[in-house]
């Protein structure tokens, strides 16, 4: 391997690590991190985060995009279940297990306050919307509500958990079956919630 070979592996190397750690870092610490906070994790000094991403911008855009794509595939995923009851459940427990473990990503959809993820954000609110409406269709979702009301519920109900510490898992499968049981149609039997599908 020649010289300039062996710089463009270390420059590819040190480019994965620092998205790894800045992953890691705004999904723990939301909006709040900073550049610092990523070059810490990563092991490395800023200069080579800046090297990779020019802005704190461009770092969290890139970050973003990554954590939105999960969404978008497990929407997308839930819409195309053969059975919508299935489809809206398993989007529920999937959705609802992330943005309580994300900081990021709740404050993201919770603030809407990054422009270039406005795109993605809107695909996914449709996505999810179309889930709903399907699910209601099926018998298997109230009529009485929207899916705004379901985004409202799931995000002020995650927010809480953030800010009261309780992001064990007994409890986000406590309320995942909660907000499951508060859209089922009247005289429906609640079912116990199951872990959500893995993490991308």
């Amino acid at each position: 391997m020649t010289t300039s070979e062996m710089r463009r592996s270390d420059a590819r190397r040190n480019h994965e690590r620092v998205v790894r750690a800045a992953v890691e870092v705004f999904s723990e610490l939301g909006l709040s991190a900073t550049v610092p906070d990523v070059a810490a994790r990563a092991g490395v000094g800023k200069a080579t985060v800046y090297r990779n991403f020019p802005s704190r911008d461009e770092l969290l855009t890139a970050v973003v995009e990554r954590q939105l794509r999960w969404f978008d595939t497990i929407a997308t995923t839930a819409l195309h279940d053969p059975d919508p009851a299935a489809g809206f459940e398993m989007l529920i427990m999937s959705w609802f297990d992330r943005i309580v473990a994300n900081r990021l990503v709740q404050d993201v959809m919770r603030m809407r306050t990054l422009a270039s993820a406005e795109i993605q954000i809107d695909r996914i609110t449709t996505l999810v919307d179309q889930v709903v409406v399907r699910a209601q269709r099926a018998g298997a979702v109230r009529l009485d509500v929207t899916p705004a009301d379901l985004r409202t519920m799931m995000s002020g109900c995650a927010q809480r958990l953030v800010e009261t510490g309780q992001q064990d898992i007994d409890s986000r499968l406590r309320f995942t079956r909660l907000i499951l049981d508060a859209f089922r149609p009247p005289a429906t039997p609640a079912t116990p919630a199951t872990p959500a599908a893995p993490a991308a």
